[in-house]
């Protein structure tokens, strides 16, 4: 199984098709904070996916999860135009 990855996106919000088939699954919205989001798979741990180090991180940053906690899989950061309406 290869490293997840962060994929960051500003310009275009992507449709639920397109997130859901990045993460491999049913999406998770983590808000970040006002200006951006992290999508992740909403069953990711349950599934055994590696934990996301980089994507773990941000998160922790942004005391957008618990210090316990941690993303598993890949995940797509929105922000600017691409953030969900």
């Amino acid at each position: 199984m290869s490293e997840p990855i962060i994929k960051t996106i500003d310009d275009v919000e992507p449709t639920l098709e397109q997130m859901q088939k990045f993460v491999g699954g049913y999406i998770e919205v983590v808000y970040l904070n006002k200006e951006s989001l992290m999508i992740i798979d909403e069953e990711g741990k349950f599934k055994g996916k590696p934990m996301n180090r980089e994507a773990t991180e941000i998160a922790h940053e942004h005391k957008a999860i618990f210090n316990t906690d941690y993303i598993a899989g890949d995940a797509m950061i929105l922000s600017g135009d691409a953030r969900l309406s």
